[in-house]
């Protein structure tokens, strides 16, 4: 008996309305998931200003306080860290999510176990528990945050819409391209994180409408701010006018040694969060007073500063210590030419390298111990402090001199959040639209590929797959899915064909079952008709008694397809998601069934033969 349209629910009627208007306009469903990309895009970028505007207006209030009230910094700079993390563990005991992982981690865990379904309170949780973490001072970032946010948005509207699955992936990644795109007005950037890091797809069905979403994006923040200064990030004005010039035969080699650099410092900053995270779990503590524990670890090195370093580090936020927050001010310093002098050179290139070390253990105080926020922000300042020092000291470095030590922390910015992620188009493209210098590109790319191609040597997992195989989930790489689009139905070995008549009775399959499971149903004719797989026997077998009354067609799926030997196997694992098909040679003629399991097994076999 038919479900009653009062029976259906208001959302899902209103969805397929909307669904059916847009039909008889001429928006198909190709054209409608673009139209929705555009929508996603310009409300992310609504999203993003709500979140980060009140975070920086935090950040200076902060700053204003502590210059106004120095003889109070000590105890601000104590308590205020550990009340904004107890703050975030209230906030997680508040929103629970069935999600194991954190942040974009959680993200990629829901794209490939959980369908793309990601649940709405997961945006809330990370929403205020992000400010609470990053406005009082915890080593993070918002950039993970919007990313989170922005994927759960899409996630939510897939939904409604009640779209396929894979479609549903599609606007998961543009709500997170969109987040990105908005914090730092970086289009590109936000595209291949998407594209590297998330979904690692850069068909053509998946990238135009991350595109539209990421434009569309920036181009409403820009609009709303009537500035292209990025919400977040760093300032490069500098770097055009520090007479440095860009790669060639002579400058190469310094940039190459710097990505070396750089892979060895991303496996650093990826190893010290995994460290952190691994001993505050073993912590004989409540789970949700984690977060405390780390910032009062944080809390006495933000004192230490104050006492013994902050009549020199000071670097343009008072006495607020440099490892606090996202550290964007820092990073504008070390990318200050002025910065930089051939006298002290050594000295501040020791500095830098111990600021480095500093913040990649802030950071793992912060995330490691639950705390919520982005690690784009952190791995952006490591990467320009290594980059300064190796600049700094090569000030007594011939070879070096030529390239400039500005130049070599923009690209070490690129380097280690490249290493760090495992993605290193997003992080070129991130330095690449932050500073907005054309002379830098080549050498980014450069130090990306570089420090990319080290991080995987030294540390399989990147900081957002570490958590997962942690878990026990592993994630292929762009490699592996480049090996499924590059396999062939006819590299599977098939299952053997069982032809049944379509006019048999339905309870001649019982005894079949006991050796096979999967049945290819003929018509009259001998025709193909259609598929019974083991699933649509067990859906018949719930009520046995009526199978003698049917016939083989009435329990087969009737609108099968037959996949050739030469499609992708891409291709074929979309078509069997619903249950085995029948598999025809260049004549038309029957050769087997092919089954999800076995392209998996036969994938995953590949996959290891070329690891």
């Amino acid at each position: 008996m038919g479900r009653r349209p009062t029976d259906i629910p208001r959302f899902i009627r209103i969805s397929r309305s909307i669904g059916r208007t847009l039909t008889k306009i001429g928006l198909n469903r190709e054209r409608r998931l673009l139209l929705w990309a555009a929508a996603i895009g310009m409300t992310l970028a609504v999203v993003a200003l709500a979140f980060i505007l009140p975070i920086k207006w935090a950040e200076r209030a902060a700053i204003s306080w502590l210059h106004d009230h120095p003889g109070r910094a000590a105890l601000a700079i104590a308590i205020v860290p550990v009340l904004g993390a107890l703050a975030c563990g209230v906030i997680q005991l508040a929103f629970p999510v069935k999600i194991r992982a954190h942040g974009v981690s959680s993200v990629l865990y829901a794209i490939h176990r959980r369908r793309s379904q990601l649940p709405a309170t997961l945006a809330l949780r990370t929403w205020f528990g992000a400010t609470a973490i990053i406005a009082t001072g915890g080593s993070a970032g918002p950039e993970g945050p919007i990313v989170t946010i922005g994927a759960t948005l899409g996630s939510i509207i897939s939904r409604f819409l009640r779209v396929d699955p894979r479609t549903a992936t599609t606007m998961v990644g543009c709500g997170a391209a969109a987040g990105l795109a908005a914090v730092f007005n970086a289009p590109i950037t936000g595209i291949f994180f998407v594209l590297e890091v998330l979904l690692r797809d850069f068909s053509l069905r998946t990238f135009t409408p991350i595109v539209i979403s990421s434009v569309f994006a920036a181009a409403t923040v820009q609009t709303l701010l009537g500035t292209q200064e990025p919400l977040f990030g760093v300032s490069a004005q500098a770097v055009s006018a520090d007479g440095a010039t860009a790669l060639n035969i002579a400058t190469a080699p310094a940039f190459a040694i710097l990505g070396i650099a750089c892979g060895i410092a991303s496996v650093f900053f990826v190893r010290t969060i995994q460290a952190c995270e691994t001993a505050f779990s073993r912590l004989p503590i409540p789970r949700w007073m984690s977060p405390a524990s780390g910032a009062a670890i944080l809390a006495v090195l933000g004192i230490l500063n104050i006492a013994f370093a902050a009549r020199w580090l000071d670097f343009g936020q008072g006495l607020m210590p440099p490892f606090y927050g996202n550290g964007y001010p820092l990073a504008n310093a070390v990318l200050d030419p002025a910065f930089y002098h051939r006298e002290t050179a050594l000295a501040v290139g020791a500095l830098l390298i111990g600021l480095a070390v500093v913040k990649c253990v802030a950071t793992g105080l912060t995330l490691g111990s639950g705390g919520i926020g982005g690690l784009f922000a952190p791995a952006l300042l490591v990467g320009a402090l290594v980059g300064g020092a190796f600049g700094s000291m090569g000030e007594l470095v011939p070879l070096l001199q030529d390239v400039g030590p500005t130049r070599l922390a923009l690209a070490g910015m690129a380097g280690v959040v490249a290493g760090s992620t495992h993605a290193p188009l997003a992080g070129a493209m991130l330095v690449y639209e932050l500073s907005r210098e054309p002379s830098i590109l080549l050498p980014v790319i450069l130090v990306a590929a570089l420090s990319t191609i080290v991080a995987r040597l030294l540390e399989r997992h990147s900081v957002y797959t570490a958590e997962l195989a942690a878990l026990g989930v592993h994630i292929g790489s762009t490699t592996d899915m480049l090996s499924l689009r590059r396999m062939r139905v006819s590299d599977v070995m098939l299952k053997d064909a069982v032809f049944v008549q379509g006019s048999a009775s339905a309870h001649t399959l019982v005894s079949l079952a006991e050796t096979k499971d999967d049945f290819i149903v003929l018509n009259d004719e001998g025709g193909l008709e259609g598929v019974v797989g083991a699933r649509d026997l067990r859906m018949a077998l719930v009520h046995p008694e009526a199978l003698p009354l049917l016939q083989v067609r009435d329990i087969a799926r009737i609108s099968t397809r037959m996949i050739d030997l030469d499609m992708p196997l891409d291709q074929a694992l979309e078509l069997v998601e619903r249950g085995p098909l029948p598999v025809k040679n260049a004549t038309g003629l029957i050769m087997g069934v092919i089954t999800r399991s076995r392209i998996m097994r036969t994938w995953q076999r590949r996959i290891e033969r070329d690891s």
